[in-house]
């Protein structure tokens, strides 16, 4: 059970860490986008050329930040899965060891039903028992 806790923490890590890398990325992004819009501002008018670059290169940022974004949505989702695996197993594995312990427990007593139910030999019941004497006859 111990092996449960440690998988379940290293997968909140996992979890941790991909949301921290996403939260900077994000801030990263705005940071960008504010500093950019500074930089518009303060600057001087754009040839129409330089705006097509700018274009360009913001839009391929968006990509790239978008193929970020789909892989970590893909991450977080395979690593659902596999933590619904992981609980299922061990779920079937505890149902698995309550029935073997259940059937353990039918064992011994059917152990325990089987020997009241067998007939005692007197020799060997009264064997080794002292004899009390009783007055006569007895």
């Amino acid at each position: 059970m111990a092996n449960r806790g440690n998988v379940i923490g290293k997968f909140s890590e996992e979890v941790q860490e991909a949301a921290s890398e996403v939260a900077e990325d994000v801030k990263d992004s705005v940071g960008e986008a504010i500093e950019q819009g500074v930089q518009f501002a303060a600057a001087s008018q754009l040839t129409p050329q330089q705006l097509q670059q700018k274009q360009q290169t913001d839009q391929k940022k968006e990509v790239d930040r978008q193929k970020q974004l789909s892989y970590t949505r893909n991450w977080l989702s395979n690593l659902e899965a596999a933590q619904a695996k992981v609980r299922a197993e061990n779920k079937q594995k505890e149902q698995q060891r309550l029935q073997a312990e259940q059937q353990e427990k039918q064992v011994v007593e059917m152990k325990k039903e089987e020997k009241k139910k067998r007939p005692v030999n007197p020799a060997v019941a009264y064997a080794g028992k002292v004899e009390f004497k009783r007055g006569v006859g007895g």
